[in-house]
């Protein structure tokens, strides 16, 4: 059995573009992939490992000599001409081998199994062993993978331009110290020459032999999708271990039933466009006519209720509807759960019936408060929204999301729950705030990079006020439509839903360590900042990508910047709170282009290692 492996770590890993970080060092599950292989390989019995490094040599070394969770001997040879291919790097190692010894490639991740049953393979009288993926239509990347055609348990030749291949060389091998006079002659032939040059010509003289992977899993990180898909791999991992379930008998005469249980159909929202209902809502039919004799409630709060709540419930009071008023205090402090229990006793003090209808009659915060609470009253009651902001018009209220915070962050404690209508009036937009109109735009902007590039240079292009009650209309009608066949189709938003979800990984900490200083919408608008650079430093796209986010963020006046006094480490304890973080760690909604959401295999929360989110943060100051 080897005892001894030959690591070439030498690679810079231009494809996955981690800036400045040389490949042994990306990780996956919260290590350097080269340490993960070394405690793979001591696990599996070698007891030293010849590493040949290149690209960053320095800090690979500085990083992995005499690491405490390394038991096994780690001999470094820094190779100069690591540029020069495979076939040079393996090798700068000659003098330093001459017993059987194990290949293993410093960018894979191997299942232990395949590490443990190479370690355990002598290559007899072949010159070596190869571990190989049969299942060759499952292979990632099979463009740029080693492919080879197979006899039998017999390698008979490789190459990366292979067509119709039996198989692909998975990255780990058994080899006796013949091998590298395979690798010299290669390269009297060919410069640069490569490991799968060495592998043909062994093969054709039938001196290399296979062992398959069978179910095992392996990962060549290559490239950003393939790091990602090792990421998901490693956390789908830890979930299944976690977890361990005893085999029952189950007794005679024992049977268990199950049954389906469905209930409910797909409820319909019925969405309305109108200028000049909030003044006269006399203009548009709001409540059900099976609710005509129920209590009404109106939520609203001091200050919408000081410009448009006489009009508005007076309107209603006039149309013959038992309506009463429930005015809070502005802003995010009403969505406590403290001030849910006292709203909640207040109106079943005053009483309410099944078909009682909930109106919510201001921006995101008093949407969400009333949704709540018409979400949990009598296991749920009748909820019209009439957003009076254009943040609520273009996305708190266009929406079946309904929650208040907790003490810890935004939205924690909440529902799915659908309104039955939702009535959105451009004209109250004219009463607002300067600071509220850009507020609102940070939707705008989010889908309009996430989801619709067309949108986006709509928005580039736009040269007229932001104000412009006109513009107005055009993007919270855009938005509608936009968040309309999102949710039609991903209403949790697992999938394509988390565009909904962009900046917003970031931007909920930031808003709540701000003190909600910063809005909504300029704590997204960071947010996304933050997230244009994770996935510039996960390799998914490129500067451009940043300097698009900063230019449609900027032109309608929202910031780029996270404020100084924020801590780096403050953000991140704080998106352990984030619905999407899962307990293996972070996951974002990310962006490979303009108006495409970064997906690997129909997966679109993409797990994001805590050194890049780090960084991205950092550059974010």
């Amino acid at each position: 059995m080897p005892t001894t492996a030959l690591i070439p770590a030498a690679g810079r890993g231009a494809r996955l573009d981690r800036p400045n970080t040389p490949k042994p060092l990306v990780h996956v599950g919260g290590k350097p992939l080269l340490l993960s292989l070394l405690q793979r390989l001591e696990k599996a019995g070698v007891e030293r490992a010849v590493v040949v490094t290149g690209f960053g040599s320095e800090r690979v070394v500085r990083e992995l000599t005499n690491h405490p969770d390394l038991s096994l001997k780690v001999e470094f040879v820094e190779h100069a001409e690591w540029q020069q291919g495979l076939a040079s790097t393996l090798l700068a190692a000659k003098g330093l081998i001459d017993e059987n010894f194990v290949i293993a490639m410093a960018d894979h991740v191997f299942d232990q199994k395949l590490v443990d049953a190479m370690v355990a393979t002598e290559p007899g009288d072949d010159v070596g062993v190869a571990l190989v993926d049969t299942d060759v239509t499952e292979v990632f990347e099979l463009e740029d993978a080693v492919k080879v055609t197979l006899e039998g348990d017999r390698l008979t030749t490789a190459s990366r331009t292979l067509k119709n291949p039996d198989a692909v060389d998975a990255g780990l091998f058994a080899f006796t110290p013949a091998l590298f006079e395979a690798l010299e002659e290669t390269r009297k032939v060919k410069e640069p020459a490569s490991l799968t040059d060495a592998l043909a010509l062994l093969g054709e003289r039938g001196q290399v032999r296979v062992i398959t992977t069978g179910e095992r899993a392996w990962h060549d990180i290559d490239t950003p999708q393939s790091l990602v898909r090792a990421e998901m791999a490693h956390r789908a991992g830890i979930r299944k271990a976690a977890v361990h379930r005893p085999e029952f008998k189950i007794e005679q005469g024992r049977t268990t039933h199950s049954y389906d249980f469905i209930a409910g159909a797909p409820v319909k929202t019925e969405i309305h466009v109108q200028r000049g209902f909030v003044r006269n809502p006399e203009r548009l039919q709001l409540i059900p006519d099976e609710s005509a004799s129920s209590p009404i409630y109106v939520f609203t709060d001091t200050t919408v209720n000081s410009i448009y709540g006489d009009d508005f419930v007076g309107g209603l009071d006039r149309m013959g509807y038992d309506v009463r008023r429930i005015v809070m205090k502005d802003g995010e402090e009403s969505k406590s759960m403290a001030n849910y229990v006292k709203l909640v006793d207040q109106i079943l003090a005053e009483g309410i019936d099944e078909r009682s209808v909930l109106v919510s009659l201001g921006g995101g915060a008093v949407a969400n408060v009333c949704g709540f609470i018409a979400s949990t009253l009598y296991r749920g009651i009748g909820l019209v929204h009439v957003p009076t902001t254009l943040m609520a018009q273009c996305d708190a209220s266009i929406s079946h999301k309904q929650g208040i915070n907790g003490a810890r962050g935004k939205n924690l404690v909440g529902s799915y729950y659908s309104p039955i209508a939702i009535a959105v009036d451009v004209e109250v937009l004219a009463t607002l705030e300067d600071w509220l109109i850009p507020d609102g735009l940070s939707e705008v902007i989010k889908h309009a990079l996430g989801q619709d590039r067309d949108y986006l240079d709509y928005l580039l292009g736009y040269e007229g006020t932001i104000d412009d009650p006109d513009f107005l209309e055009t993007v919270v009608r855009k938005n509608i439509e936009l968040k309309c066949e999102l949710v039609a189709i991903d209403p949790k938003e697992h999938r394509e839903g988390m565009v909904l979800q962009y900046g917003h990984e970031v931007g909920h900490p930031v808003e709540y360590l701000s003190g909600y200083d910063l809005n909504h919408g300029q704590s997204v608008a960071i947010g996304m900042m933050v997230a244009a650079r994770v996935a510039r430093l996960m390799g998914a796209c490129d500067d451009a990508m940043i300097d698009l986010h900063r230019q449609v963020i900027e032109k309608f006046e929202l910031p780029t910047r996270i404020p100084a006094h924020l801590k780096v480490d403050d953000i991140l304890a704080s998106m352990r709170y984030n619905k999407r973080y899962l307990t293996e760690g972070t996951r974002m909604a990310l962006l490979d282009g303009p108006g495409s959401l970064w997906q690997v295999e129909d997966d679109y929360a993409i797990p994001v290692p805590t050194e890049v989110l780090v960084e991205a943060i950092r550059q974010s100051f």
